[in-house]
């Protein structure tokens, strides 16, 4: 077989605790809990990465939703995902993502 022939399309996801070796502020915590996901299949686009994120965010409850461009190592493209917070009344950080390239 070939490697075409040996791909299998995959969801995998995992939410756990984790903890960073940085100064602690009143928005950076050294412990918080993480989402992670990867998609893997042939022909996804970033309109796929986007539509992946509205639907996860949307069963949180959260429906407003902004896409800003950002710099990732390991992802080209990349972008932040905002949310408008009725509380603060202002639009706050809630994720991060990219698309993996071969």
């Amino acid at each position: 077989l070939s490697p075409q022939e040996k791909f299998t399309p995959v969801k995998y996801f995992s939410i756990d605790r984790v903890f960073r070796n940085e100064s602690l502020d009143a928005t950076h915590l050294a412990e918080f809990h993480q989402v992670e996901g990867v998609v893997a299949d042939r022909g996804l686009t970033l309109g796929h990465l986007m539509g992946t994120l509205r639907q996860f965010f949307t069963k949180l409850g959260i429906s407003q939703l902004r896409f800003k461009p950002a710099y990732n190592p390991y992802t080209e493209p990349s972008m932040e995902v905002f949310s408008y917070h009725e509380g603060l009344k202002k639009w706050v950080e809630v994720g991060n993502s990219g698309v993996f390239r071969p």
